[in-house]
């Protein structure tokens, strides 16, 4: 008998053994499955731009050679990133600028000489924005030219010109595009403007027959020149029409396209969101499967150009308009004149930095950190602000934002000693000129220094093989924002999901083991009972 059970327990034991190594196995496995390395969007975007640029400075455009219109979003895509257009320099040593001052009257004119109201506002927006003098570029007055286009009786900036399939006359695309270029540039408009693009909407919120891009330009004209506001009824039902025609993926398309979504629409649209004062991450515009951001980041290429089947640059800039999260109206009449430092510090040991560029006296850290072109995952409380969960893919989802506790993404502050730990949240914090803000993914403790002139300035950037630290690791400090509970669901990259593909074999022959050994249990009981 006492073989018998001892024979029994042995088999049992070894069973209980073969389960829990199953279970280390396929636990370990997916543990060790990497994430792979994420790469900042924006600063990608712009990279690819410039592997676009021609010799003579101009851009690539659909006819296979530079071409303004490209080139002018182009540069609107570079302010509204933060990054100066002169950092965009072709092989023979053009920039876009120098372009667009050489092709600023043919493109802005037909060959009888007469202007294009709508080419001249989008030329205008670029040029202000960059800083030319908008009353001598490319040997014209454009400023004086596209006010001369204004007629009083209709209130529509329109003329004759003809060339191609462009036309002078007045239509919303015009009158948005002549509208912004001349608040861009601080020239004063007629009301009279203004009510021509108001009056002009359709019954559904819409300019343009239902064109997205031309009813988030609008949008974006009428609130960046102060012609409406954002609580007023046009721009209200403007804000609907988006809602209605929001994609279940998070982005919208034109009526002809037949891509999932439109880059250029999308990045539009989000661009006359940020305008309109309204938060396109937010769970108002997080529908089925994403939120606009998502869904515009989801159309970036390996080599960083962001569209759908046939991503270009025009696509890419289109794109980076909306990406950016700053309002045109935001760096109204002046470039950039203040600058601060960025460093990521992320858990391979990479160090990630950004010199961003604001025309305000001050911005928040989180706005920094927004504006470095980093994609980030955060979640609000309204008691306890905005916490940052992820960087590039480095940390926790935002429904789950100290889901890896010790490690989270610390916030520190350059002063005259070193980085301080900040002891309010990001969006709280001021940043001004000449300032560095730090985030370091680990379990609170400094990390190494690094400073304006390193990020700002090009000084070499040299670590120590060891930082020291005055903190101990049983004192690091605890995050910001310890937040308990949260309802956003705020991802700027889709979750990478776990690789099992490797494990698989291996856990087929374990469970079969089990059951191997399972039906020798049950052969040796039933022999047993016969004897």
């Amino acid at each position: 008998m006492n073989r018998k059970f001892y024979a029994l327990f042995s088999l049992i034991s070894g069973l209980v053994l073969v389960m829990i190594v199953a279970f280390l196995l396929q636990s370990t496995t997916a543990m060790a499955s990497p994430v792979p390395q994420q790469e900042p969007v924006i600063p990608n975007g712009l990279a690819y731009l410039q592997t676009q640029q021609q010799a003579d400075g101009g851009i690539l455009g659909f006819s296979g050679t530079s071409d303004p219109d490209t080139t002018a979003r182009s540069m609107l895509a570079f302010v509204l990133a933060g990054q100066p257009v002169s950092a965009a320099v072709s092989t023979a040593g053009n920039s876009m600028m120098d372009y667009l001052a050489s092709q600023a009257i043919s493109f802005t004119h037909d060959i009888t000489g007469t202007l294009f109201p709508g080419r001249a506002g989008l030329l205008l927006s670029a040029i202000s924005l960059a800083g030319d003098n908008p009353a001598d570029f490319g040997g014209m007055d454009l400023s004086a030219e596209l006010q001369g286009s204004f007629q009083p009786e209709t209130g529509a900036y329109s003329t004759t010109a003809q060339q191609g399939y462009s036309s002078g006359q007045a239509s919303d695309l015009t009158q948005a595009w002549a509208i912004l270029g001349l608040a861009l540039a601080g020239d004063s408009l007629p009301e009279e403007a203004g009510q021509y693009l108001i009056q002009s909407q359709a019954v559904d919120g819409s300019w343009g027959f239902s064109d997205p891009d031309t009813t988030a330009l609008a949008v974006t004209a009428l609130l960046t020149s102060k012609q409406a506001s954002a609580q007023d009824l046009v721009i209200q039902n403007a804000l609907e029409y988006f809602h209605t025609t929001q994609l279940a993926n998070g982005g919208w398309r034109p009526s002809w396209d037949t891509d999932p979504l439109n880059a250029d629409s999308t990045g539009w649209i989000l661009q006359a969101l940020v305008t309109a004062g309204e938060d396109p991450t937010g769970q108002s515009w997080t529908v089925e499967q994403a939120n606009p951001v998502q869904a515009l980041v989801s159309l970036q290429k390996p080599d960083g150009s962001i569209g759908g089947t046939y991503a270009n640059p025009y696509s890419t800039a289109e794109a980076i308009i909306g990406l950016s999260g700053v309002p045109l109206s935001n760096i109204l009449l002046a470039p950039a004149n203040h600058q601060a430092g960025l460093a990521v510090f992320s858990t391979d040991g990479s160090v990630y930095t950004a010199c961003v560029s604001f025309t305000e006296d001050s911005i928040s850290g989180m706005d920094l950190l927004q504006r470095s072109g980093l994609s980030m995952d955060t979640t609000t409380n309204p008691n306890q602000g905005t916490a940052v969960c992820g960087i590039e893919g480095v940390g926790c989802p935002s429904n789950d934002c100290f889901c890896n506790m010790p490690n989270y993404w610390s916030f520190w502050q350059r002063n005259d000693s070193g980085w301080a730990y900040s002891a309010i949240g990001s969006d709280q914090s001021q940043v001004v000129d000449g300032d560095v803000n730090a985030w370091s993914w680990g379990i609170g403790n400094p990390p190494a220094l690094i400073s304006y002139q390193n990020i700002c300035e090009g000084v070499p950037i040299v670590f120590p093989t060891a930082t020291p630290t005055s903190i101990p690791p049983t004192d690091a400090p605890q995050p910001t924002q310890a937040i308990a509970s949260v309802q956003a669901t705020i991802t700027s990259r889709p979750a990478t999901p776990v690789d099992e593909s490797q494990n698989g074999l291996g856990t087929y022959i374990v469970y079969g083991s089990i059951i191997i050994v399972l039906g020798l249990l049950i052969y040796y009981l039933i022999q047993s009972r016969r004897k």
